[in-house]
């Protein structure tokens, strides 16, 4: 028995290692584009399209440049950096990374600019999780939520949104959780 312990933990602490070295010398430009045209194609299968410019490697991660993904809306980024949290990743048993924005937008029946942010993303089989949500634009957003991947539809959220002055909200309310309490509004699920 003790001889078993001893070769599993060799055994785990050798796999442990070996996507360490995968992770750190993982050439990240090629594993973004890899990964877009992965979620290019699960979105042309819910009637989505995503485009891009380009990728570029980054020590940790990958950045796209001038994304956009639309379907009944477009949410657009001038850049989306993506960092893979590999601790995070192994803990969880599924795929975490932090992402950072620069230039993001969202049009509906209006354009709202939501400027530039950050969030941390989780992706499970069913579900995403975007948690620590922060934007500065006009349009902010703060707070958390989740995205039911087959209906693209949001799950559970607790987010704080302003609104540019004058913004009518109202015509948001069919297509979003929205609840209003005094002057602020909340996605609220």
């Amino acid at each position: 028995m003790k001889r078993f312990l001893i070769n599993t933990t060799r055994l785990l602490l050798f796999l442990a290692g070996f996507l360490y070295a995968l992770y750190v010398f993982l050439p990240w430009q090629e594993a973004g584009r890899f990964i877009m045209s992965f979620a290019n194609g699960q979105l042309e299968r819910r009637g989505m399209s995503l485009s891009y410019s380009d990728v570029t490697g980054e020590d940790d991660g990958f950045t796209v440049h001038n994304l956009t993904a639309s379907g009944m809306g477009n949410v657009s980024f001038s850049s989306v950096t993506l960092r893979p949290r590999f601790i995070a990743s192994i803990l969880s048993l599924a795929p975490v990374c932090d992402v950072e924005f620069r230039g993001g937008s969202v049009t509906f029946v209006v354009t709202a600019n939501f400027g530039d942010g950050r969030l941390l993303l989780t992706a499970g089989s069913n579900e995403v999780l975007l948690e620590n949500v922060h934007t500065n634009g006009d349009f902010s957003l703060n707070g958390y939520m989740t995205l039911n991947v087959s209906t693209m539809k949001i799950g559970h959220a607790d987010a704080r949104l302003d609104p540019p002055e004058g913004m009518n909200m109202d015509i948001f309310r069919s297509m979003l959780p929205l609840v209003r309490e005094g002057d602020r509004w909340y996605l609220r699920r």
